[in-house]
């Protein structure tokens, strides 16, 4: 230990002056206002400085410590005394962390003797110490300063030996920078590593730790040969990257494999007879990488779907499942798309569901533009087309060729609201103004557009009551099953000619009503009321006729606000919900004919989708089968009319048997 101390107290005699240098630089907060620089952002400036003061002192004294002492012959001095490697290495380093260290300390203390934390408006009284102990960036910032030295030390080691290993070193720093964006970065990204200070000061511990390691290696095998310290020091430095980078491959990997069963769902779409859906949700511990899968619900297999990496478009957003758009079915269910990007533009992949395995095949929309999170699909009734709408226009194309048939200029300004085909050959699409933020212009106005697969195309733009709001603009624009009748969520809810946009009736004047299509015509309108209003709390169901005209009315034991309507279980039986962050969820059934509340499902909400997005908006069908989610992430099929009810996926479900598209 007293060699150790000896060798360090060697290295600070050489290197004193930074001291008073600091002490110096920690003055010029001081003077700065003099100047006319505010007073309060001088603590800042001095932080600031004082650390930019330390990383300048680390890359010195890094860069001299061992492999410039060991080609001036320093080191051999050393060696040649009765002093061990490791008392080198470790006086050395001891220096090192002392000069580093001290500088950044004394740069700060004239600034901190002079103003206190509540100069920068900070919440620690008059210590200094207890606001960068509370500072979430000091950890960071220490780990950083521990790391200046070390990198220093390696680039000079590099430089100075001259040896053909720099190939290999500049090799494998190639590898690596490849495999952290490969196996770090997503986990960064997905969050499942948090990007607070804290958390990044423990992913750069094990690059001080090689850059430790290294520089021991380095000392203990190179001794005073550069070119064989410089071998020694990129082996043991590599061999402890590359145990890092395997360590993140693996978490990477074990986040991606969640199955069925580990994923809590958030988002599912079925197909009209109930048997498959696409479901999407993110596993416990793993941050919110988006899991997806392709589930049959009758025998438990599922496919797993392209993960977010296959979905990036063009400016870099993710898009697909984890972003706003799910699986699509065909009408008879015997057909599923899920849109993607290609690379250079959208691509269907087009899943075939009437075998035991789904059967996948990958069609490239022809000339199509980079999907975005504004762009809307829909599938026809057989899935011989399908149906694109995006900010500035729409097309129509055939499938499996992804052929483009239709196509029309829409004009910038605009978001689909919802898609319908109105029969096999022809498709309309409802858009609303787009509003890229809060205090975006909003307009009175909305646009319906018309395709056919015989080229023609049309589009017609009609005024809105009012102004339509942020959120509510393309969240509640429904159109009926037949695409002949529209709500729009202007001023309250309007019911509309869907080809013309037409108003028919006024259904509800409350703003953020949930409005819903029932399968032969008529309208249930859920009406929140007023908060003023006296009593409890409680929703009111009001059912219309085709033409608009109040048949019925029914009380819900639901809280008012966030009310979601459907879908429909049977004929005039339809599910309600609650949708408040806050409150757990509830959801009844009740019968319009007979103006009652017929069956509560606490804990669990239908299962309707995305619902903030056009493309999973599918038309309503009565099926007794149904999917719901409950707090727990779950999904549960219900069949209403058997009463079966079995969890199919989520926490506690059975693991399923997954299998690849063939």
């Amino acid at each position: 230990m007293s060699r150790m101390l000896a060798v360090a107290a060697r290295e600070l005699r050489e290197r004193w002056l930074l001291f008073p240098g600091a002490l110096a630089s920690g003055c010029f907060p001081l003077v700065l206002p003099a100047f006319g620089v505010e007073r309060e952002v001088m603590p800042v400036v001095g932080f600031v400085g004082a650390i930019l003061l330390g990383l300048a002192a680390a890359a010195v004294i890094g860069s001299s410590m061992l492999a410039r002492d060991a080609v001036n012959g320093r080191l051999g001095f050393l060696f040649s005394r009765p002093v061990s490697w490791l008392a080198i290495w470790g006086g050395k380093w001891l220096a090192a962390v002392v000069l580093v260290a001290g500088t950044t300390v004394l740069a700060m203390v004239p600034w901190m003797l002079v103003y206190t934390p509540d100069t920068a408006g900070g919440a620690h009284g008059d210590s200094w110490l207890r606001a960068i102990a509370d500072s979430p960036g000091t950890a960071f910032f220490l780990v950083l300063l521990l790391l200046g030295p070390g990198i220093a030390n390696f680039n000079a080691t590099l430089f100075r030996s001259r040896s053909a290993w720099l190939v290999f070193d500049f090799t494998l720093l190639l590898v690596s920078i490849w495999a952290t964006r490969r196996y770090i970065a997503p986990l960064w990204r997905y969050g499942v590593i948090e990007l607070d200070a804290a958390e990044s000061a423990l992913t750069l511990l094990p690059l001080a730790l090689a850059l430790l390691v290294g520089s021991l290696a380095q000392v203990k095998v190179g001794r005073t040969d550069i070119r064989r310290a410089h071998r020694a020091l990129s082996l043991a430095f590599w061999a402890i990257v590359a145990a890092g980078l395997a360590v993140a491959a693996g978490y990477w990997h074990w986040v991606r494999a969640a199955g069925l069963a580990d994923v809590a769902v958030r988002a599912v779409t079925r197909d009209p007879a109930g048997r498959f859906v696409g479901l999407e949700g993110t596993a416990r511990h793993r941050g919110f990488y988006p899991h997806a899968f392709l589930l049959d619900t009758t025998t438990g297999r599922y496919v797993v779907l392209p993960g977010p990496d296959d979905r990036f478009a063009a400016d870099g957003r993710l898009f697909g499942p984890g972003a706003s758009h799910g699986m699509l079915f065909s009408a008879d269910g015997r057909k599923g798309a899920l849109a993607r990007f290609d690379g250079t533009g959208a691509a269907i992949d087009l899943y075939d569901l009437g075998g035991d395995t789904p059967r996948l095949e990958r069609v490239a929309l022809e000339a199509s533009p980079p999907p975005d999170w504004g762009t809307a699909f829909a599938l026809s009734p057989s899935a011989a087309s399908v149906l694109m709408v995006h900010e500035s226009g729409a097309s129509l194309y055939a499938l499996p060729s992804g052929r483009r048939v239709a196509t029309t200029t829409i004009g910038p300004g605009w978001r689909p609201a919802a898609l319908r085909f109105l029969s096999e050959d022809r498709a309309r699409a409802w858009l609303v103004p787009r509003t890229d933020g809060l205090d975006a212009r909003r307009r009175a106005e909305m646009r319906v557009v018309d395709l056919g697969t015989d080229g023609a195309s049309s589009a017609r733009t009609f005024a809105t009551l009012g102004k339509l709001e942020h959120f509510a603009a393309w969240r509640g624009v429904v159109a009926d099953a037949g695409g002949m009748r529209v709500l729009t969520p202007d001023a309250g809810v309007q019911l509309r000619d869907g080809a013309t946009g037409a108003l028919v009736a006024t259904l509800a004047e409350t703003r953020g009503a949930a409005a819903f299509f029932l399968e032969d015509g008529r309208v249930v309108v859920g009406d929140t009321g007023s908060r003023a209003e006296p009593g409890p709390p409680q929703a009111t169901l009001r059912t219309f006729d085709r033409a608009g005209v109040p048949s019925g009315e029914i009380r819900l034991d639901l809280p008012r606000g966030g009310l979601g309507i459907g879908p429909e279980v049977s004929p005039g039986r339809v599910l309600s919900s609650s949708r408040l962050a806050f409150l757990p969820a509830n959801t009844v059934l009740a019968d319009v004919a007979e103006g009652r509340v017929v069956e509560r499902l606490p804990g669990l909400q239908p299962a309707t989708g995305y619902h903030w997005d056009a493309s999973s908006r599918g038309a309503p069908a009565a099926s007794r089968v149904q999917f719901f989610v409950d707090d727990e992430g779950r999904v549960l099929r219900v069949d209403f009319a058997t009463g079966e009810r079995k969890v199919v996926a989520g926490p506690g479900a059975p693991p399923g048997e997954r299998v690849s598209a063939r």
